[in-house]
């Protein structure tokens, strides 16, 4: 699969968005990774409808849009009429799992599931047919100051397994940089988040960084 890196918005300077939208596409970055939080399901809010709908207006990056909210069946709708291109719900966050991925489907989106560091990957062994993406957290979401956990590398490698011949992309989220990246990749993943480590300081320099390790 190709590998993908999608730069988390989350970790922009929003002073400088445009400015930093440009620099992301000028360097052959494809996706964008839009966190979504509601201050429930964690501590933190950002994001919501109107700004993926912003942000769809003012780049042409993929918008990867990931649900930290519980319920997220409440704004699926929303979230898929301001632009989002992937969504990508949490298995812990919902009683409902399955119908937010047929809903998100039936709009003709790619439809992922979230894995918080400590859910089995087993977890979604009945829903594997239905879904185009896993994202699995290399950080519990939605807490600052944590570092990548390298144990995840693991439950990379058991994923990647679980998923057989599927064409499901694995997603990384949580600490990525130039130190861990291709230890993910070895292990199975193939699109990697980086806020943190891409926006600061030269933002062309290090996804050359991310790159490097990749080839």
């Amino acid at each position: 699969m190709q590998n993908i890196i999608a730069p988390s918005v989350f970790g922009a300077d929003l002073g400088n968005l445009k400015e930093q939208l440009t620099i992301l596409e000028q360097n052959n970055i494809q996706w964008l990774h839009v966190d979504v939080m509601d201050g429930h399901f964690v501590e933190k809010m950002a994001f919501g409808p109107d700004h993926i709908r912003m942000l769809k207006k003012m780049t042409s990056l993929k918008l990867d849009v990931h649900l930290m909210v519980e319920k997220p069946e409440r704004i699926l709708d929303a979230v898929i009429d301001a632009g989002a291109d992937m969504v990508t719900v949490h298995q812990e966050s919902t009683a409902r799992l399955a119908s937010c991925i047929e809903r998100i489907k039936k709009n003709n989106k790619k439809a992922g599931v979230v894995l918080s560091p400590a859910t089995d990957e087993n977890s979604l062994k009945y829903v594997l047919d239905q879904i185009d993406m896993i994202l699995l957290m290399t950080i519990n979401p939605g807490e600052a100051g944590q570092s990548f956990h390298p144990s995840m590398l693991d439950k990379i490698r058991q994923t990647r397994e679980l998923c057989g011949a599927r064409d499901i992309q694995i997603e990384v989220d949580g600490g990525i940089d130039n130190t861990n990246i291709a230890l993910c990749q070895k292990a199975g993943a193939n699109v990697f988040v980086s806020g943190g480590f891409i926006f600061r300081g030269d933002i062309a320099q290090n996804i050359a960084a991310l790159n490097e390790q990749l080839n």
